[in-house]
């Protein structure tokens, strides 16, 4: 019995010599004792990387590389593989370990030094990744299980690993595998977990940056421990090993400790005030977004009841400036509302040539009744600079060019017979469209927006205040040959298509400023253009320029001495415009309307599709009023419709 005693007693003590062992940091099997060793041929990670030159790196030579540990498989969201830095601190490249071993963080702890003696080993690159390993044919696999702890020492240094703090823009390919930390993220959904509890699949959850708004996923293992908990509702830093994928940044969490989200959700809670023009001011001629956590104060300078503008756009003012709002969904603010919206994340952008701020209804924080700005007294020539885009003006001395049409489409203002031309345009879908213009002159007042070109939005007819006499200019709407215009549209069989462009001004014209513009299946926006002035730089009184379709086989067309263009992609469904300085001059067709089938012309139906169109000999001058141009029948038409593929008037006119 006593020889039975004495042997627990031996067995109980190295059991408690066994668990004694065990270290706070995980580091449980073999201590590091004494100085490191010395390597004759020990060289940086960076210098190991110089030579990779695109194919895998064989160490025939006794060479020794060194790093520090900034990964942790504990919790498994890294397997069977150890990442290690240059530097603890303000480090300048990554590697990636490749062992085939698990729990690896119970030797290579979080900032143990460790030295790698790449004899017998490889390296490679996969995608921006530098990994070590052994060659398998052309792969580098993992080290064994039985092999790497010959090939890794570890150093006594257990040195505290400092993240580089940036943000994620300044991510580059030189911190893949590095640690980094990112301030200022909150994830883009709430109540979301780290990965799907109920699979193995990995994850990536995008998370946004409060600071600059750009993204960055987070991607988490299938097999993490901690793949069901749920992500903080809230915002703050990240600490992790930052890679990639492709094209995608990739951030790796050690453990849930990495995510520091204490917070309040929200990118924009408290914004400050700011004034239109600082805003306005941050567009930089492409899509900007403003990053600062801003609000404005704006009246509402457009009046929706009319409907003359739609339930998702809007004109608002400050006192120092004002701009189109485009929102993301339907508002509903009324002429004259005061606005307090935030604008932290929203988007400068241009359409055609306006300026919008665009946001969602959300953004608003308050609406009360306001006091609309006095309209700024301006001159047309005032208003075509583009200076007053989105605020509320005056225009005195003014009378409609044409007195004899709706005010349903465009409409040209002139203060003088041979002066500049001011563009209204009023949707079909206002309440005053199939209201005649007035046919007398005196103040227009509206807000000046741009499409392609100055134009002045009218919010309600009472915007026209004319009750002066009517100044004759030669007679309503009748041509005056100051411009090119289209004399021959060809929608004939397979691609026998063209376009033709006469001068009929009583001069020469500088093609400088002169394109062809195509608006395809219904677009407000233009695609294929032409410039005339690619074609020939000027263009005689009396001549005429062709642009046909590169495929036509019809000689009449192939031999017209014309010019081969993509702007003749059209069918006759497709508007195309004559454009001088990008304002439309004449056009065929809707622009921004899908007729569905096709325009009608001279009271031909179809007379856009497979018809050819020459311009009547009394006309001599564009039109960009389509529905006029096109008619109601033969008499009031500006065009002759003739059958398909008759070309016989092609380069004449």
């Amino acid at each position: 019995m006593k020889a039975k005693n004495i042997f627990k007693f031996i067995a109980i003590f190295f059991i408690a010599i066994s668990f004694s062992s065990c270290v706070e940091d995980n580091d449980f099997s073999i201590p590091t004792t004494g100085e490191d060793k010395q390597y004759p041929n020990l060289k940086p990670l960076s210098e190991i990387a110089s030579l990779y030159e695109g194919d895998i790196v064989d160490f025939n030579e006794d060479i020794t590389t060194y790093g520090y540990v900034i990964s942790n498989d504990r919790e498994g969201n890294f397997f069977k593989s150890i990442i290690i830095q240059d530097k603890p601190e303000n480090p300048t490249i990554g590697f990636e370990v490749r062992i085939d071993d698990v729990n690896l963080n119970a030797r290579y702890n979080v900032g143990r030094k460790i030295y790698i003696k790449l004899k017998g080993l490889a390296m490679s690159k996969y995608f921006t990744t530098f990994q070590f390993g052994v060659r398998s044919g052309n792969n580098v696999n993992r080290i064994d299980a039985t092999d790497y702890v010959n090939s890794i020492d570890r150093s006594a240094e257990i040195a505290n690993i400092i993240p580089t703090e940036l943000t994620i823009g300044e991510l580059t390919d030189d911190h893949i595998n590095t640690l980094v930390k990112i301030n200022h993220l909150q994830p883009e959904i709430q109540g979301l977990t780290y990965a799907d509890p109920d699979n193995t699949f990995s994850i990536n959850r995008d998370f946004v940056s409060c600071e600059t708004l750009e993204s960055i996923v987070l991607r988490t293992s299938g097999f993490a421990n901690f793949k069901a908990l749920p992500i903080p509702d809230k915002k703050g830093s990240i600490t992790a090993v930052f890679n990639k994928f492709g094209s995608t940044n990739q951030l790796f969490i050690r453990d849930t400790n990495d995510v520091d989200f204490t917070e309040e959700y929200g990118c924009f809670n408290n914004p400050t005030d700011a004034s239109l023009a600082e805003v306005k001011a941050l567009y930089t001629g492409s899509e900007t977004t403003v990053t600062q956590n801003l609000k404005l104060k704006l009246v509402i300078t457009s009046d929706l009841s009319t409907d003359n503008i739609s339930n998702q756009n809007a004109f608002a003012q400050d006192a120092t400036a004002g701009i189109a709002l485009r929102f993301s969904d339907a508002y509903n603010l009324k002429l004259g509302d005061e606005i307090e919206i935030a604008v932290g994340g929203a988007k400068l952008s241009e359409y055609n040539g306006l300026l919008q701020l665009n946001v969602s209804p959300s953004n608003i924080l308050s609406t009360t009744a306001g006091t609309l700005p006095t309209p700024e007294i301006i001159t047309i020539a005032q208003a075509l600079t583009g200076d007053y885009q989105g605020k509320l003006v005056k225009i005195e001395g003014v009378q409609f060019k044409d007195n004899t049409k709706n005010y349903d489409g465009s409409n040209l203002l002139i203060s003088e017979c041979d002066g500049d031309e001011l563009t209204t345009f009023v949707r079909g879908q206002a309440t005053f469209a199939n209201n005649p213009v007035s046919d007398k002159r005196g103040t227009i007042t509206g807000v000046m927006s741009d499409f392609n070109g100055a134009q002045i939005y009218l919010r309600n007819e009472a915007d026209v205040n004319f009750t002066e006499d009517y100044t004759t200019c030669g007679g309503g709407s009748t041509p005056s040959g100051d411009d090119l215009y289209i004399s021959e549209y060809a929608e004939g069989s397979s691609n026998n298509k063209y376009i033709e462009i006469y001068n009929g001004t009583g001069s020469d014209v500088d093609l400088t400023n002169y394109t062809v513009g195509l608006y395809a299946n219904g677009s407000a926006t233009v695609g294929n253009t032409i410039d005339l002035s690619t074609i020939k730089s000027t263009l005689a009184d009396g001549e005429v320029i062709v642009i046909y379709n590169g495929g036509a086989s019809d000689a009449a067309i192939t031999g017209s001495g014309g010019t081969t263009s993509t702007v003749t992609y059209f069918n006759g469904d497709d508007a195309i415009a004559l454009l001088k300085s990008g304002t439309v001059i004449d056009v065929v067709g809707n622009i921004g309307e899908d007729p569905g089938n096709y325009w009608a012309v001279a009271g031909v139906a179809d007379g856009t599709k497979e018809h050819t169109l020459v311009r009547k000999a009394s006309i001599t001058k564009g039109n960009t009023d389509w529905t006029a141009s096109a008619g109601t029948d033969a008499a009031s038409s500006e065009w002759e419709v003739k059958a398909q593929d008759d070309f016989t008037s092609i380069g004449v006119r």
